[in-house]
């Protein structure tokens, strides 16, 4: 971390406005209800569907549209729940669904309800793990104090079509990642009734 990032981490923990890095990132997790085998299998179920529905929209699109998928972070692109860490190791479906992606020409953005505090840690993690970040959308200060998540995670997708993408699927594990529009389908991960936030 270079020294204006920890600083202002340090002043935003000191201000109790943050947690530090290891405490901001979700611990790992010891709830044996569900397994990570059983997680990533059910993973694989939803994944499977849309990288069909991404390979027949990137086929299809001929008139040049610039397509994209959303991404949430914390157990969607990256296994948060069960592996935890830092850099924290991607959801394997979610990675080999976004690198595919990626690969057809279609733009992969991030839209996390994380602290932009941590943003170069973030994008780290994630492009260590294999993801290309085309966008990475936070939350300042203002927007966890005045806007709830799913508000905040629509805007931000609005601005990603505002700024001419065509936001083919909006990928997450709860329902505050998908909700708002502004895709043209949502893929909804397990989230085993709130176990995995």
């Amino acid at each position: 971390m270079n020294r204006p990032t920890a600083r202002r981490t340090a002043v935003a923990v000191a201000a109790g406005l943050a947690l530090p890095l290891a405490a901001a990132l979700p611990a790992h997790a010891a709830d044996p209800t569900v397994t990570e085998a059983q997680w990533l299998s059910d993973v694989a179920a939803v994944t499977g569907p849309a990288q069909s529905y991404l390979d027949s929209r990137a086929a299809t699109n001929t008139s040049g549209a610039r397509l994209a998928i959303v991404l949430d972070i914390d157990n969607t692109a990256l296994a948060s729940h069960f592996e935890g860490g830092y850099p924290t190791p991607a959801t394997a479906p979610v990675l080999t669904l976004a690198q595919d992606a990626h690969a057809k020409g279609i733009s992969v953005f991030f839209v996390s309800a994380r602290p932009d505090l941590i943003d170069l840690t973030t994008r780290y993690n994630l492009t260590k793990v294999g993801y290309t970040v085309d966008g990475l959308y936070t939350r300042s200060l203002g927007e966890i104090i005045g806007k709830s998540v799913a508000d905040f995670k629509t805007a931000q997708r609005k601005k990603i079509e505002a700024n001419g993408y065509d936001i083919v699927a909006d990928i997450g594990n709860n329902t505050t990642d998908l909700t708002g529009g502004y895709a043209d389908t949502t893929y909804k991960l397990p989230d085993y009734d709130g176990l995995l936030d």
